[in-house]
């Protein structure tokens, strides 16, 4: 037996979430890998148009720092959103299940309630009533 799936916006707003969280990762994963790269070339660069800042300050590791901030902030990012859409998936299995449970247990309490037999029940249940 099954039920038909209600709330389809959740259900998109679920898979989106999840396609963003992937999207998200891809994207920092790329960036932390650019930071870290290319952390001594703007160290120079910068450095010979007279710029300085805090990044410039750390020497070139400062890039590799920044590459593995990015990329810490990154992951804690998809994992968030990947939760998120888990969640409603999750909250929309419940739900599913629990109106599922409901249409079983009034199947039987309408079957128990019957004035018909058990043979009677076993007729409807398999078309012909069986010898044991």
């Amino acid at each position: 037996m099954s039920v038909p799936q209600r709330f389809g916006v959740l259900r998109l707003i679920g898979t989106l979430l999840k396609v963003v969280a992937w999207i998200v990762l891809v994207g920092s994963i790329l960036l932390a890998l650019t930071a870290g790269l290319a952390g001594p070339i703007a160290r120079q660069f910068m450095g010979d148009a007279g710029l300085q800042t805090e990044l410039l300050a750390l020497g070139s590791a400062g890039g590799l720092i920044a590459g593995v901030l990015l990329m810490v902030s990154g992951i804690v990012l998809f994992l968030s959103l990947y939760a998120a859409g888990e969640n409603i998936f999750l909250q929309l299995a419940i739900e599913e299940n629990t109106r599922m449970s409901a249409a079983l247990l009034l199947r039987a309490a309408e079957e128990k309630a019957s004035p018909a037999g058990p043979a009677d029940a076993r007729q409807t249940y398999y078309g012909e009533v069986m010898d044991s």
